[in-house]
């Protein structure tokens, strides 16, 4: 069984999601709030109202948000995203080949039990219909339940020859409740017959594997699948209890399977498949398979990297949440199910996360034929996941913020430009595909600058993805795609990009509307003396220095940087100019190299060699410094010395000067915390962004 498409509307969190054709193996990634866990609940619901693997199973949904499905109207508000409209749930179901040949052979069987499970459900609490207590209840229904399958089965089997199967739930603000009628969606969800049938099955994102004793091994799969059955969607909270105990179970029914000459087994089985995981997550340890021991038990030894033993239960908690993870989603759904695993990245660093999607795709997924849907934030899990083929990634915008096209967006991971992009971004769960990108080119820390961007306009850069310059690598990979998809005509993303006001870049790529700030770095906006004046005096309260104090004390720290400045200058200056005397173009036909080039060269030097006796002499430099020392000194008249000196190195001085017991970063950042609080935003700042977020608006580059 699986999940071919789901369309949610008006639903909790969800405005409207959709996943038309879904894979194998589906990752839905967002930030928190997106209404990612969304996505688990309806299917939970749909499926709930279909059919229970046990009694009121429904109603143990309802119970999980504390609200009793007769309750008053007003009270289900919750459920509902816009509590005016209808909610629905849309989902198509394809039944895998195998599960439609047991239906077909066992149909009226699977339905009849169905129809017991609505008509007598108490009885299903001890296991089963055929208990002596409820002899007369069934032999009173008897009649009753024969006429149902006989109505039923045509109906049933007339659904069994469709490639899928609908099911539809839609919620009214008053309650109620309306589907789409399925009788072979009932028998499904209500037969638990893991072996047989696929089954959807939840782990939700609070988990916790406790340390676990032996005592005893129960053979018996009625009562294993009873168990099971009781914690499929609900109740998960003792989900992770006794998986030594079903370990150890296994164990023996393997022995028992070999023994009666299933070689198959051994190859296959659940050990060696903990050995390859092993193997996989935990290189430096190794399990060794349940050893039994002299006096009769069952221990589970792993040996680590030094050749000391220590049992499964000394592993640590992000070890256990793959182990036993793993162990219990592959006992409770063995094969042809939907698995829906809520942040599978729980208790792990991102070490541990490496190759975890590809090991639950290969492992539960491919050869046990069931699709697995993950829910994650994790960045690391989806770098492993984006552009491997089986995986269908998809990005969640919160409710309001998808543009009119639906929360759910696919990450087109064949495409170089979402890659680029993402990688860029840095992070694959924030990442919005389709949306405007802002590159900050800045010199130094561009992280900080798209820090205080965000940090200062963060109403005005909602839904725009911001991406740091600071990786020239990935900057330069970005532009090669950006060239290539502008040559295409086919440009879904605007891009712009801000770099600062001293900066000398190459021209952008085509397709990137370049913009500056109107200051020599970006810090050059903190140079203001109110808030100066608060950190400082936040770090150092006895100083109480004032605004008028503050001003004086960074002009003087200027003046300091003020012969760096001139060096700075100057070197640029003369490198520009003796760069420019060189050129070495001859005829690319010539043969005769080394005599062009060695011309080339002459050339070259008796340029260099006049323009430094006309411009590069020693009293033509001095005048070039005068005069730049000159406008230096004028926007120290001015006021403007904060807009054409680098606030940067301002700072840093500053710090240095004033003795403060914090480095510059702490200072700046300080600065910029008492911007956020006063809803303070740089005049210059706010044109730049103002102009960016008014093109990002208009009809993108096609």
């Amino acid at each position: 069984m699986k999940i071919d498409n789901l369309i949610i509307t008006n639903f909790r969190g969800i405005e409207r999601s959709e996943i038309i054709n879904a894979g194998d193996t589906i990752i839905i990634a967002g930030q928190n709030g997106s209404g990612k866990s969304c996505v688990f609940d309806a299917i939970r619901l749909l499926k709930s109202v279909y059919g229970g693997y046990h009694q009121n199973e429904w109603q143990n949904w309802f119970g999980e948000f504390q609200l009793n499905p007769n309750s008053h109207s007003n009270e289900l508000k919750s459920f509902f995203n816009n509590p005016s409209k209808a909610l629905s749930i849309n989902c198509l179901f394809r039944l895998r080949e195998d599960e439609k040949v047991f239906i077909n052979n066992n149909a009226a069987m699977l339905l009849e039990e169905s129809i017991w499970r609505t008509v007598l459900p108490e009885a299903f609490q001890w296991g089963g219909y055929r208990m002596a207590m409820f002899a007369n209840q069934f032999r009173d229904r008897a009649p009753e339940v024969a006429e149902r399958v006989r109505i039923g089965l045509p109906l049933l089997l007339g659904e069994l020859q469709q490639d899928n199967i609908i099911g539809h739930v839609e919620m009214q603000p008053g309650g109620g409740l309306n589907l789409i009628q399925s009788t072979l969606l009932t028998t499904v969800f209500t037969n638990f017959r893991p072996n047989d049938l696929g089954v959807i099955d939840y782990h939700g994102a609070q988990r916790h594997y406790g340390r676990e004793m032996v005592q005893g091994i129960n053979l018996n799969l009625e009562n294993k699948n009873q168990s099971y059955s009781q914690h499929a969607l609900y109740n998960y909270s003792n989900k992770y209890a006794n998986v030594k105990s079903e370990m150890a179970s296994s164990y023996v029914r393997e022995l028992l399977s070999e023994k009666s000459g299933n070689d198959h087994a051994k190859k296959s089985g659940l050990t060696e498949t903990l050995k390859e995981l092993f193997t996989t997550f935990f290189p430096g340890k190794e399990f060794l398979g349940p050893q039994p021991t002299s006096d009769g038990r069952l221990e589970f030894p792993v040996r680590t990297a030094n050749g000391n033993i220590h049992d499964l239960d000394e592993l640590s908690a992000g070890e256990k949440e793959i182990l036993y993870g793993y162990l219990r989603i592959r006992s409770s759904a063995p094969k042809n199910s939907i698995i829906l695993l809520d942040e599978p990245e729980l208790h792990l660093n991102p070490r541990l996360i490496r190759n975890l999607p590809e090991f639950y795709r290969r492992h539960l997924g491919q050869a046990l034929n069931n699709q697995l849907w993950l829910v994650t934030h994790s960045d690391a899990l989806l770098r492993e996941a984006v552009g491997k083929p089986g995986f269908n990634v998809f990005h969640m915008f919160p409710c309001g913020m998808d543009g009119g096209k639906g929360q759910l967006r696919q990450l087109s991971a064949n495409e170089d430009l979402d890659l680029a992009m993402a990688d860029l971004v840095g992070d694959l769960a924030a990442y919005r595909p389709d949306g405007t990108a802002i590159l900050f080119e800045g010199g130094g820390d561009s992280d900080f600058d798209q820090s205080i961007a965000i940090r200062l306009f963060p109403n005005e850069l909602s839904g725009i993805n911001l991406l740091s310059g600071n990786n020239k690598t990935k900057v330069e990979a970005l532009h090669d795609v950006l060239n290539r998809a502008y040559s295409k005509g086919d440009l879904p993303i605007k891009f712009f990009a801000i770099t600062d006001g001293d900066s000398e870049a190459n021209d952008p790529p085509r397709g990137i509307r370049r913009f500056s700030w109107d200051v020599y770095h970006i810090e050059n906006y903190l140079l203001e003396a109110r808030f100066v004046a608060e950190a400082v005096n936040a770090i150092q309260p006895e100083r109480r220095l004032d605004d008028e104090e503050a001003l004086d004390l960074m002009r003087a720290s200027a003046r300091t940087v003020v012969a760096k400045v001139l060096r700075a200058k100057m070197t640029t200056y003369v490198n520009s100019k003796l760069t420019r005397c060189i050129d070495f173009k001859i005829d690319p036909a010539a043969e005769e190299v080394a005599r062009l080039i060695s011309g080339a060269a002459t050339r070259s030097l008796d340029r260099m060699q006049k323009t430094f006796t006309d411009e590069l002499n020693e009293d033509s430099l001095i005048t070039k410094q005068d005069e730049w020392r000159s406008d230096i000194e004028s926007a120290f008249g001015d006021g403007s010395w904060r807009r054409i000196l680098p606030g940067r190195e301002i700072l840093k001085t500053f710090v240095s000067q004033q003795r403060l017991p914090i480095p510059y970063e702490t200072l700046r950042n300080l600065i910029v915390s008492r911007m956020v609080d006063s809803g303070f935003q740089p005049e210059g700042m706010k044109r730049v962004i103002m102009e960016i977020v008014g093109e990002s608006s208009s009809p993108k580059i096609h």
